[in-house]
């Protein structure tokens, strides 16, 4: 499984024609007279010329005239983050310097992977039902409830833990220091358990309050009871204001809610042992709207983990599993798991970025002219160097500026993983032609 989730890289190519990193580290430029290959073949779009733009008047085209290569330091490690900013000037401090009047081509390229990174926010969606704990037993029923439950607390070498705890434990452990990561947590039952439920704060904040030992057992190892005489079992949400049904609908809407507005990347880890039981009147289908919802947010990871505890007695729930990937809408995004020991490995596995080669796009916006422009990937494909990584090339395009006036150059490249999520890389280039 995936530790976190795709984040993109990205390297510019200029021309005077021009070529830049991702990380766009500034100093000077290299002058080649060879023009490149390969990518350059492809004809340059000019946004100016496009029909849209006749009536643009006065608005700074391109320098006409011959294209001299430029290439500036370049970096495409997947430590990068997908949102920059560069400044293309003939200014000494410009992070690529051209000359005054300068007729200046660039084309994105860039990769979205797999990496432990800064600018995370980290979701766990955990199940708090009546059969991750205690239950009554039902022979004669196939889903009936285990007198131990999918999740119970047990010894873990001096300690009693149970799988999500270990999870969660097993995530946060691979954040270093000085990481900007947030992390909160949705836990759910036939509705929100709000008593246990935090919107993302910074991970120190978690461990400290989410993961305290006097508390963190109460946090991630507990369950609705399915009725009074459970009350007082150490696993049971003491008062609980909701039932012990699932409800997938609840939990992914409740996320949603929490991830709508956040910026950066996003890893959601879904934590359940059962198909949704509450939630309208087709739970099911509920959820699986509720989920396609929530992968509407761009530059979010989905990870789902089906839990079920063998030595609870519970029969196999197939159907729950399958439900489980059509919901999260990939087999490689769900790992079916049957010990508390077992989730927290499989949580802590990375796995190949998954894509659908054929659904990327790239936009090219310049002001004034017509908005978000159509721009060609000459390439998408999985980095055989790197099975963790997929990389993309976008067809060169026009810098368009006039005189000393800064021209923001807005590139977007969305690509589309095949658990449905969206996933974005963008660059603003502030283009100045001239100095005078």
């Amino acid at each position: 499984m995936n530790a976190i989730g795709p984040i993109s890289t990205l390297l510019l190519s200029l021309f005077m024609v021009h070529c830049g990193g991702s990380k766009f580290k500034g100093g000077s430029a290299t002058v080649t007279n060879t023009p490149p290959s390969l990518a350059f073949d492809e004809t340059p779009l000019d946004v100016s010329k496009l029909p849209e733009n006749v009536d643009t008047k006065d608005s700074g085209g391109p320098t006409t005239g011959v294209s001299t290569l430029v290439e500036t330091p370049s970096d495409l490690s997947c430590e990068a983050t997908s949102d920059k900013t560069m400044r293309v000037s003939p200014d000494e401090k410009a992070d690529v310097k051209v000359q005054n009047d300068a007729r200046v081509v660039m084309n994105v390229k860039g990769r979205f992977c797999p990496s432990v990174s800064d600018n995370l926010t980290v979701l766990f969606i955990i199940d708090f039902s009546g059969s991750m704990g205690p239950n009554t037993p039902d022979q004669n029923n196939m889903t009936f409830q285990p007198a131990t439950g999918n999740d119970p607390r047990a010894m873990v070498g001096a300690v009693k833990s149970c799988g999500r705890l270990q999870a969660v434990e097993a995530i946060l452990a691979k954040f270093k220091a000085g990481d900007k990561v947030n992390v909160g947590t949705v836990t759910f039952a036939s509705d929100i358990v709000d008593s246990h439920t935090t919107a993302p704060a910074d991970a120190e904040t978690f461990r400290t309050t989410r993961l305290a030992e006097a508390s963190k057992l109460n946090n991630f190892c507990s369950y609705i009871p399915p009725d009074q005489s459970f009350a007082a079992q150490e696993m049971a949400v003491p008062a609980p204001k909701v039932g012990g049904a699932t409800n997938y609908a609840a939990a992914f809407n409740k996320a949603y809610e929490f991830l709508r507005d956040v910026k950066g990347r996003k890893a959601v880890y879904f934590i359940t042992d059962g198909r949704p039981t509450a939630g309208g009147g087709d739970p099911v289908t509920a959820g699986k709207n509720a989920a396609t919802k929530l992968k509407t947010i761009e530059n979010l990871y989905f990870n789902a983990f089906f839990l079920q505890y063998k030595q609870s007695g519970l029969q196999e729930d197939k159907q729950g599993f399958d439900n489980l990937v059509q919901t999260i809408g990939a087999p490689e995004r769900v790992v079916r798991v049957d010990s508390a020991a077992q989730l927290a490995v499989e949580v802590g596995k990375e796995q190949a970025a998954s894509f659908d080669p054929a659904q990327i796009k790239a936009s090219l916006t310049i002001e004034p002219y017509e908005p978000e422009a159509e721009l060609k990937v000459l390439s998408f494909t999985q980095d055989p160097a790197n099975a963790k990584a997929w990389v993309f090339e976008t067809q060169p395009f026009v810098l368009l500026g006039k005189g000393n006036e800064v021209y923001p150059h807005l590139v977007k490249v969305t690509a589309k993983a095949k658990d449905g999520t969206l996933h974005t890389s963008q660059v603003k280039i502030l283009y100045q032609r001239s100095l005078q």
